[in-house]
């Protein structure tokens, strides 16, 4: 059922195969830089910057029904998907997940690799956002990695994907630009100056 649900949204926002990076894979998006470049990632005071703007565009943007964590594994990795699992569980505060589901793919060198993709319903188990969106930025600052670009949460009714890849930025993308364009034009000091020509062909 929540395979189910995502692949709809997942088509609906015309990244069927949720393929990386999101906001260039997906035809209506938004990209936001969350990590402050005048701040030194030596201070707190960066990682606290940081979470309090992830987490005030994931609050405008919710609710979200669906939770799906991405683990990544070409051949040669070595995984204890269990210990994995308990280790999201326990920075989430969830249960083990409802649905776990293995794909086998090849990625641009056309090497074999597996994406396995495990699914919450976050109406029945809700997780500690707060949490959970701090674990991902610390990712690469002795963090926990397999949260790094891998953790999406779902809208699956008004289709709606938001993805906090680090510390650095966030895509939100959306089924169409009306359900997204309150973020665009509430938060025009936040997009990322990079691919801010973008979005304004998109959302102007």
């Amino acid at each position: 059922m929540l395979l189910e649900r995502a692949t709809i949204t997942c088509q609906k926002i015309g990244n069927e195969r949720l393929q990386l990076p999101i906001f260039y894979e997906s035809p209506i998006a938004l990209r936001f830089e969350i990590g402050d470049i005048s701040l030194s990632t030596a201070s707190s005071v960066y990682f606290r910057a940081a979470y309090l703007r992830a987490a005030y565009i994931y609050h405008q943007t919710a609710p979200f029904d669906t939770l799906l964590w991405i683990l990544y594994r070409s051949a040669d990795t070595e995984t204890d998907i269990q210990t994995l699992c308990q280790q999201f569980c326990e920075i989430a505060h969830l249960p083990m997940p409802a649905e776990i589901y293995t794909q086998e793919t090849i990625d641009m060198d056309n090497e074999p690799f597996t994406r396995i993709f495990l699914f919450w319903d976050m109406e029945t188990t809700p997780p500690n956002i707060d949490k959970l969106l701090q674990a991902i930025i610390h990712t690469d600052f002795r963090g926990f990695r397999e949260l790094s670009s891998a953790v999406f949460f779902l809208n699956t009714t008004d289709h709606i994907l938001y993805h906090l890849y680090d510390d650095r930025g966030l895509d939100v993308v959306a089924e169409t630009k009306e359900s997204i364009l309150p973020l665009y034009q509430q938060f025009q000091n936040w997009l990322l100056d990079y691919d801010k020509k973008r979005m304004q062909s998109i959302f102007s």
